[in-house]
């Protein structure tokens, strides 16, 4: 059975419940039609999501720098939670609006069974209980791999709120090598919810293939290499904001794929209001990587400036700023030297400056702006 993915989608999923039964089979998030607002509120055992439309729409968002996603159906749904010691952090990542069947023409119904959700016919069992992953999530590849290819068979055991119960491979091959890599996927995925249905089994085969510069990049030195691509500012996405009345933080994210370092100048609040106050990766000491990425926690070596330094790999970069303030950053590639110098040099020609001072005069690169 090939395997089904295809979007680039890093999160992990939570099963919702309060979804009309069979709703979500209306919803067709390979289609966005619009964006959309959403608020997610953590409550005892549950999270509530509600969004500004009554059509479907898909939420990205962090828990404490845990991705999940959840599917909204007429303005809301509700993921169920175990809660912590603490507060949970929220960071909305994104809403965007699927297109609605319901509204086009669309059936709404359950699919029958030997049918999938878009109609093609099925003899796998999987299919024949109605039973295909409504949200997949693609297995990270291990790093120890080195550049090997294959497949994992995975038996998963799926609840009758769409949750994977169980997961356990059924096959691999090669043996041992991306076991733990398509568990740790396969245990995100969410599927159709039917209340009262029995727990059913499925099997699914994740398929690893290694990227061109795999083997490559094994071979490298353990030195960072440059890279000299220029500014990648079109990885940093808002998450989030939280507003603390005369200070405002920003989360960023990143939507690719490199680890990025973040160079960011914004107006600052009380002794620092009317001035830029600029923030970057290399004084936080951090990289940032993609929300679910495995080297979240770890640590690497990389030059800044002419030291050597270590530093943790995060899946969130915060920023600060005084209300109703823009903020303006500079990305990198981590090993592109020549990028981060150049985007130190503009940290250092900005930082404490007044505010009437345009931040992308002062810049050999490209700057980003917030809107």
């Amino acid at each position: 059975m090939p395997l089904r993915h295809t979007l680039p989608i890093s999160i992990l999923t939570l099963a919702g419940f309060s979804a009309p039964a069979f709703a979500q089979f209306r919803c067709d998030c390979t289609s966005v039609v619009d964006t959309c607002t959403a608020s997610v509120d953590v409550r005892g055992s549950w999270v509530e999501v509600t969004t500004d439309t009554q059509q479907c729409a898909r939420v990205d968002y962090f828990v404490d720098g845990q991705p999940f996603v959840s599917l909204a159906v007429e303005g809301e749904d509700r993921q169920p939670w175990v809660p912590g010691a603490a507060a949970p952090r929220v960071l909305i990542q994104s809403c965007a609006v699927c297109r609605d069947t319901a509204q086009d023409g669309g059936a709404t119904a359950r699919p029958g069974p030997g049918q999938r959700a878009d109609g093609d016919a099925s003899d796998d069992a999987a299919d024949a209980d109605g039973l295909q992953a409504l949200i997949e999530v693609p297995p990270a590849y291990p790093e120890g791999a080195r550049g090997a290819e294959g497949y994992v068979d995975v038996e998963v055991t799926v609840g009758p709120r769409g949750e994977v119960q169980e997961a356990s491979v059924a096959a691999a091959q090669p043996p041992d090598v991306f076991d733990q890599a398509a568990l740790a996927a396969v245990r995100r995925w969410r599927y159709p919810q039917e209340p009262g249905r029995d727990p059913t089994t499925v099997t699914e085969r994740i398929e690893f293939r290694a990227a061109p510069a795999a083997a490559a990049a094994t071979a490298a030195p353990a030195a960072v290499r440059r890279n000299d691509e220029g500014a990648r500012n079109d990885c940093v996405r808002q998450g989030s904001r939280f507003d603390y009345g005369g200070l405002v933080e920003v989360g960023l994210l990143n939507a690719c794929d490199v680890p990025i370092m973040v160079y960011g100048c914004a107006e600052g609040a009380e002794e620092y209001r009317g001035r830029w106050v600029c923030t970057t990766s290399e004084q936080q000491r951090t990289v940032l990587v993609p929300g679910g990425d495995e080297r979240v926690g770890t640590t690497a070596m990389l030059e800044s400036g002419d030291a050597l330094q270590s530093h943790t790999f995060a899946d969130r970069f915060f920023m600060s700023r005084a209300p109703n303030a823009e903020y303006w950053w500079l990305a990198c590639a981590f090993d592109d030297e020549a990028c981060r110098s150049a985007a130190r040099q503009w940290t250092r020609s900005v930082d404490r400056q007044l505010a009437s001072v345009n931040p992308q005069g002062r810049s050999s690169l490209v700057v980003a702006r917030s809107y």
